[in-house]
């Protein structure tokens, strides 16, 4: 997890296109998948594929995206920035496989892995957002908004271990963050 996060940031300082590093981050995770498929050193449920704390964390994962999603709409109104844009929908729908894809890898695999290595839950979370943040270091408005998003989801993760879950926050406040705060149309680089 640590080389494809180095390996984006290295994209990310050659200016190469989001495309060839989304390409190249995905081809590493999908061929890390493969392995896990395999080789079963991890179990789906203990990674965070769960379906028996759906219920259990649908409040506060959802109360949190709320909120932030709220905060995320209100500095839009504050800048005089239009709330509804079509781009919203088109995130909406189209990110929610990448959101899952990034949450297993920085929550399942990374957080869970330092879990065993690190003794400090708070130094557990603090290194698993600042690696998530720091594959989005060459934007320092998106650097500070996904190390605190990273924050909220390891400490969600911590107490209600769901990827389905994650990846359905991350994806609803992704889809407001890039064209309300960022004014960023990520699609647009692909």
């Amino acid at each position: 997890m640590v080389a494809v996060s180095l390996m984006y940031l290295g994209f990310e300082f050659l200016h190469i296109p989001k495309r060839w590093s989304f390409l190249f981050a995905g081809l590493a995770l999908g061929a890390y998948v493969l392995y896990l498929a395999v080789r079963r050193p991890h179990s789906w449920h203990d990674l965070g594929f769960r379906r028996d704390n759906l219920t259990a964390g649908l409040l506060p994962v959802g109360v949190c995206t709320a909120v932030v999603g709220a905060g995320l709409v209100t500095f839009a109104l504050v800048q005089g920035r239009a709330v509804w844009q079509p781009t919203v929908l088109v995130l909406l729908a189209l990110y929610p496989f990448w959101a899952l894809a990034q949450q297993f890898a920085f929550q399942g695999l990374l957080h869970r892995g330092l879990k065993v290595l690190v003794q400090s839950p708070a130094l557990q979370v603090l290194l698993t957002a600042a690696a998530f943040a720091s594959v989005h270091v060459g934007n320092a408005a998106l650097f500070a908004l996904t190390l605190l998003a990273g924050i909220m989801w390891s400490v969600l993760y911590r107490r209600w271990p769901n990827l389905w879950l994650l990846a359905g926050s991350h994806s609803v406040l992704a889809a407001l963050a890039y064209p309300l705060v960022l004014g960023d149309a990520p699609l647009s680089r692909l």
